[in-house]
């Protein structure tokens, strides 16, 4: 038996926190349906004063402080409980703050650069960022001050990332993500996408529109649900059982700099990308001398760099191109777990013996994929959904919750976590699995161990929520600030360019919605002035509950 959870999913998000809550509220009456949960796709933009805005990955004329800092500072606080993935254009420092996920207001949680959360009876997972090829195989070698490139690869995901998300063994109910999956545009109405954004047509000829990593997460977990934004329309698609969506398998993601390639293949490499075709519409919001131009940059991101001093090298491992590596064939999946639902937490996530894995598939089940817009009107920027939940999930008041295996990831993962610019590669107890299945998975003996962990550390009573434990660890604008301050970053107070929520001028950006005039950008910071990166009791509380140490969150100056 199963009943339904009404979730609420929104595209980019760009600051307009209170446009969007005064839609759904509006949407809920209309439909005379209470929403439970409010999924946010990313470009969140938490941002609470002017060093996150400094931080933060665009170009200076856009930077605004926005409506968040409200919610922030409790003079507002969220109708409906919010859940959201990290984007590309975030404030990186607040982000790094709550690596591991936590709440940035009160009722509004951020799912970190992973992570896998409960709510309602459902599972959720998330994955932050966009992905850049000449960025993924490194580590997390950023640190504060942030500037220039490191500002924008904070939110380039990262191999590590989806090693992570790979190693799930039971069944997800949504996946959220900023980057649509690659190749989702084969299983929906592309022609109809083409239409409204006719500039995708050389990426999706090419075939390089979306995200690799995620391609190989959804071929992988094959959730119920996908959603996505980032490219700022209204799509819809079916991803079917039997089809096969991402076939490459870890060796089908070949970054720049991953190991053997020398600096004169990787800048070849860099230099055979096509360059896509801008939309007209919108705003490129990462500066190309960043993000965009990795052929002048590859020989100082290609090898040779230092071998991993976080990881083993797994040696031998079978080229990409290499039988092993082919794709599985349509119509005959990897056999899938019988359970249609997530195990409970007293249950062994897998009854396999030592060396196997488990499938995180339920068998006969599609998944839907769902991406829309950004928050301007006449977009198409949120929807509301049904998701099945257990008819026994039937919690009065849903909250949020840790997952168990999620935290017997972490664990496992931790002492793996890369912390320079070296490329990741995937333990050695992963090789056996590589080999088989072209994905680097553990086997579920080692999962089951940090399992055993967690349930008698962690999971002795029961459920265990996510604790209410925000308090305020970075300043903020006083009361009455208006959105549009940019406290001297922006530029000249009458720069009226426009693209992706921002800018003014045709009833476009904050200050058309929020019926505001653009402030001067001259506009002082009312205080002093704010640290880069705060030291936020909220990871502390969790990697102790964890019993890991914080390596990467600890502030490093």
């Amino acid at each position: 038996m199963v009943r339904k959870l009404t979730v609420a999913v929104e595209g980019c998000c760009h600051g307009e926190l209170d446009n969007i809550y005064s839609q759904l509220l509006a949407r809920q009456q209309t439909l005379r349906k209470k929403v439970d949960l409010l999924i946010i796709c990313g470009d969140f933009q938490a941002i609470r004063n002017v060093t996150d805005l400094g931080c933060m990955s665009c170009p200076d004329k856009y930077k605004q402080i926005g409506g968040f800092y409200r919610y922030y500072t409790g003079e507002r606080k969220a109708p409906v409980p919010t859940l959201f993935v990290g984007g590309n254009h975030e404030a990186g420092n607040h982000q790094r703050e709550l690596y591991y996920g936590g709440w940035v207001a009160p009722n509004i949680y951020f799912m970190g650069n992973s992570g896998v959360v409960r709510f309602g009876g459902l599972r959720i997972g998330g994955i932050s960022g966009i992905y850049k090829d000449f960025d993924y195989a490194k580590g997390y070698y950023e640190r504060p001050p942030f500037r220039g490139h490191s500002r924008s690869s904070m939110h380039h995901v990262r191999a590590y990332e989806a090693f992570k998300m790979l190693q799930l063994r039971t069944p997800l109910d949504i996946v959220v993500s900023h980057d649509w999956p690659q190749y989702i545009e084969n299983h929906g109405d592309t022609e109809e996408l083409l239409r409204k954004k006719p500039f995708f047509r050389a990426e999706v000829a090419r075939g390089d529109l979306g995200s690799a990593p995620n391609a190989m997460l959804l071929e992988r977990l094959r959730p119920a649900w996908w959603v996505s934004a980032h490219l700022h329309v209204r799509f819809t698609a079916t991803v079917q059982p039997h089809d096969t969506l991402f076939g490459g398998g870890w060796g089908g993601i070949a970054p720049y700099n991953q190991p053997g390639m020398s600096n004169e293949a990787a800048a070849a490499a860099a230099a055979a990308v096509a360059p896509g075709v801008m939309n007209a519409d919108e705003i490129v919001l990462e500066s190309p001398s960043e993000d965009d131009e990795p052929a002048a940059r590859a020989p100082r991101l290609a090898l040779n760099l230092p071998p991993p001093k976080n990881t083993a090298t797994v040696d031998a491992l079978p080229a990409a191109n290499e039988a092993d590596d082919a794709p599985s064939t349509p119509g005959h999946p990897a056999p899938a777990q019988p359970q249609p639902e997530p195990r409970a937490e007293h249950e062994s996530a897998s009854t396999a013996q030592d060396g196997s894995v488990a499938d995180p598939r339920v068998p006969g089940r599609p998944t839907r994929f769902l991406a829309l817009d950004k928050c301007l009107p006449r977009r198409q920027f949120l929807e509301i959904i049904d998701v099945d939940v257990p008819a026994d999930a039937g919690d009065k008041d849903p909250r949020l919750e840790y997952d168990p295996e999620w935290l017997a990831i972490l664990r496992l993962c931790h002492r793996h976590m890369p912390l320079d610019e070296a490329p990741f590669q995937p333990p050695p107890e992963t090789a056996a699995a590589l080999r088989a299945c072209s994905l680097p998975l553990f086997p579920d003996a080692c999962l089951d161990r940090e399992l055993d962990w967690v349930r008698a550390n962690v999971f002795a009573a029961g459920r265990v929520f996510v604790p209410s434990n925000f308090v305020p660890v970075a300043p903020a604008p006083p009361p009455g600030t208006p959105d549009s301050v940019s406290f001297g970053l922006a530029g000249r107070s009458d720069d009226r360019s426009q693209g992706r929520g921002w800018g003014g001028g045709r009833g476009r950006g904050r200050g058309a919605n929020n019926g505001q005039s653009r402030q001067s950008s001259d506009v002082p910071w009312p205080g002093p002035r704010p640290d880069v990166i705060y030291p936020n009791t909220q990871t502390d509380v969790f990697c102790s509950m964890l019993g890991l140490d914080d390596q990467l969150t600890q502030r490093q100056h």
